[in-house]
């Protein structure tokens, strides 16, 4: 019996020693490269490099958005509405359709006069 009680102490106290080496390692590892520390930085930096080019695109998109206001002012036409837009989407893929559809009538005639 006092050899198991032996290798259960001998198991316990290595158990015990590696965790504490493997704690204090952690903690050089952390203290000599300053982790933590970096990481944070290096977040603070994409933050704020995130923030100039946000702001960059907004001073870009006032001046684009004033550019095409003032060109409509002289030359007097209005940027189309929604409404328009739509209307014009529309038109353009039911003119597409007429224009599939007239090409496959075409090549059927076509075809038909060749027989």
């Amino acid at each position: 019996m006092g050899f198991m009680s032996g290798v259960v102490t001998g198991v316990a106290l290595a158990a015990g020693a590696a965790a504490w080496y493997m704690s204090r390692s952690g903690e050089r590892f952390r203290d000599q490269y300053r982790v933590d520390r970096k990481l944070g930085e290096l977040g603070d930096q994409l933050e704020m490099r995130t923030r100039e080019i946000q702001a960059t695109v907004n001073t870009q998109l006032a001046e684009m958005r004033a550019k095409g206001s003032d060109e409509a002012a002289i030359t007097g036409d209005a940027p189309l509405d929604a409404a328009r837009a739509s209307a014009a989407e529309a038109a353009a893929e039911l003119a597409a359709d007429v224009e599939d559809k007239a090409a496959k009538v075409k090549k059927s005639a076509k075809d038909a006069a060749s027989d």
